[in-house]
């Protein structure tokens, strides 16, 4: 814990360096969240069956996804939700248009149905 997952769609013209983009996000969970580095656990994922709006074919998304164990103050969840939409907004800025939909979800897990091996501490992962 954490996951983040990055789903996009395939119209994109290019893709940003997402190892670098991972790398920065987890730093904002690190920095802003306490979180541990080494249990950050990012993907990407291309949608390729979309239909966004009116299904106008340059309509395109961005979408990150990221829980964690519950216990963060609202505060902290959405200054980590401000600071990665800025960070996607800005390897994705040769592509920003009305036409690109850029969303963050933060979300939370609950700590009693969370199962980890090996088990570890689930104290704030």
């Amino acid at each position: 814990m954490p996951h983040i997952v990055l789903e996009y769609s395939q119209n994109l013209p290019e893709l940003p360096d997402f190892r670098a983009l991972f790398d920065d996000i987890h730093q904002v969970l690190h920095r802003v969240g306490g979180i541990r580095l080494d249990n950050c656990k990012s993907r990407a994922r291309p949608a390729e069956h979309v239909y966004i709006g009116d299904g106008d074919p340059d309509s395109a998304f961005i979408h990150v996804d990221i829980e964690f164990l519950a216990g963060r103050s609202l505060e902290i969840r959405q200054a980590i939700g401000r600071e990665c939409l800025d960070l996607v907004k800005r390897y994705y800025h040769l592509h920003l248009s009305d036409a690109l939909q850029i969303t963050v979800r933060v979300g939370e897990v609950a700590r009693d149905t969370y199962f980890k091996d090996p088990t570890g501490s689930l104290n704030y992962q």
